[in-house]
C-alpha cells in the first residue's frame, strides 16, 4: 500500500537544502558524531523521541535506517518518513534528517540515494 501523502518524504520539503546549505554540506564531509544532534533537523525534540525508542547515537540511526532499506528508493525514504513519525521526530524536520542520513549513507554506500527523487 502507498504512503498517504502527509507520510511521504518529499525532498522538496527538506529546507536543509536551501537555508542551511552550509549545515548540510558540513555534515556531509564531516566525521560522523555519534550525537543525534550532529544530524541536520534533529534538536533536542527529537533527540528525546529517538532516545526513547532505543536510538543513542548516529550510528544507531544510521542501522535504522539501512534495516528499512527496499531496491526502489522512494519506498526506502517513505519507510524511515513513517518510522520517524511513529517515534515521534516531527514535522517538516523528517525530511531534513531523511535527506541529511540518506546522503551521507550514499557516500559509503552509493546507490542508497537515487538523484531522481528531487525531480530534476
Amino acid at each position: 500500500m502507498a504512503a498517504s501523502a502527509a507520510r511521504r518524504f518529499n525532498p522538496s520539503n527538506a529546507t536543509i537544502l536551501s537555508s542551511q546549505s552550509d549545515v548540510f554540506t558540513d555534515f556531509l564531509r564531516a566525521k560522523l558524531e555519534d550525537d543525534l544532534e550532529s544530524v541536520p533537523g534533529i534538536g533536542p525534540a527529537s533527540k528525546a523521541s529517538l532516545q526513547a525508542a532505543g536510538i543513542e547515537t548516529t550510528h544507531h540511526l544510521i542501522g535504522q535506517f539501512l534495516l528499512l532499506r527496499d531496491p526502489d528508493c522512494q519506498t526506502h525514504m517513505d519507510a524511515f518518513h513513517i518510522w520517524l513519525s511513529e517515534v515521534g521526530v516531527t514535522g517538516g524536520q523528517k525530511n531534513n534528517v531523511i535527506m541529511a542520513i540518506s546522503q551521507k549513507v550514499d557516500v559509503w554506500i552509493p546507490g542508497t540515494w537515487d538523484d531522481s527523487l528531487m525531480g530534476e
